[in-house]
């Protein structure tokens, strides 16, 4: 595993150095955490391109809305429970089967942006592996079971 050393005075990604050394002066980036990065930045300009089509596919009525943009503002000052009443609007995970609703597709990049971290994770963990940095892949493993298991909802936690 390799480290690209900056310059405090000018960044210098000509020379590189393994993770755990660390050179006189400035300071050191990680190969992984470059790896990790890049794909955060592509992931989340993916998702917001994503976001930009679905909220032009609601924009333009391609597609119908659960709920018609005119009757919304007469759903906004409703609490939680009785807006979801009055709408019949499904919670959990189950806005997955309404997703040829253009109001309820702008859901899927968001859940797309949430899971950018995960994914990230995902590709590092195996790299932590192959670089026989086996505490950091489990730290990582167990991160990502931490995250899946929050947004899966198994959990209920509070008063929600």
């Amino acid at each position: 595993m390799s480290k690209i050393s900056f310059n405090k005075s000018s960044l210098d990604d000509s020379e590189t150095h393994p993770c755990p050394g660390q050179p006189d002066e400035g300071f050191d980036i990680c190969e992984i955490q470059l790896s990790y990065s890049r794909l955060l930045g592509r992931l989340t300009k993916l998702g917001f391109v994503f976001l930009l089509i679905t909220f032009a596919l609601y924009l333009f009525g391609i597609l119908g809305n659960y709920l018609p943009r005119h009757l919304l503002p007469q759903y906004w000052g409703h609490p939680l429970l009785q807006y979801l009443e009055l709408t019949q609007m499904k919670t959990g995970w189950d806005w997955l089967g309404e997703l040829h609703h253009g109001d309820l597709l702008n859901l899927l990049p968001i859940a797309f942006l949430a899971s950018i971290t995960t994914i990230c994770l995902l590709s590092v963990t195996v790299r932590f592996f192959r670089n026989r940095e086996p505490l950091q892949g489990i730290i990582a493993i167990l991160e990502i079971i931490v995250l899946v298991i929050a947004a899966s909802g198994l959990l209920k936690v509070g008063g929600h």
